[in-house]
């Protein structure tokens, strides 16, 4: 009875040692630099984002921000990594800014795809019009798009509009702030 009971304890020893070498690599988080395209009516931001453990993409998000208008321009984009040896989130930030033009209208749209390892699809966004009677305002939109694995930071300021949502292991949220100047 001893010899099958330290056989099984061999077996549980050396299986528990084996497992512990082949343990799934721990997920990291990276984005593409935002790809910024612009046109007289309309700027548009993208932003690729992927989480991978080893060579398995365990979530991934593509975001979208775009503004419509006239004179329209990113003015600045900033891209941030999770502090952490092995990041777990990246943020973006852009400013997106663009005049009435003639008609006055304007605009802005945003939209996140993301994927998890479990081929779960999940989509989210959401938008705004005005229209601007004044030929000299500006409007401003600034946003930040955060997306990753497990918790993601809070949001820096709760008031703003934001939408999020989750596919697998990882999530994301959007949130944009919309501001007018008198050029």
């Amino acid at each position: 009875m001893r010899s099958v009971a330290a056989a099984l304890l061999l077996v549980a020893v050396t299986s528990g040692g084996a497992a512990a070498s082949t343990a799934a690599p721990t997920a990291r988080c990276a984005a593409a630099r935002p790809e910024v395209t612009s046109t007289e009516t309309a700027v548009e931001a993208r932003v690729l984002t992927g989480c991978t453990a080893g060579e398995l993409v365990v979530f991934r998000a593509s975001f979208v921000a775009r503004a419509h208008g006239t004179s329209c321009t990113a003015i600045s984009s900033e891209l941030e990594a999770d502090p952490a040896p092995v990041p777990q989130w990246i943020r973006a930030r852009l400013e997106l800014a663009c005049a009435p033009g003639e008609k006055g209208l304007l605009g802005s749209r945003i939209t996140v795809e993301m994927d998890g390892a479990q081929a779960r699809l999940a989509t989210y966004g959401f938008g705004d019009t005005f229209h601007e009677p004044n030929p000299s305002a500006h409007h401003l939109w600034t946003v930040e798009y955060l997306a990753g694995l497990g918790d993601l930071p809070v949001a820096a300021d709760p008031a703003l509009r934001s939408s999020g949502g989750s596919a697998g292991a990882g999530g994301s949220r959007a949130q944009a702030d919309h501001q007018v100047y008198d050029g």
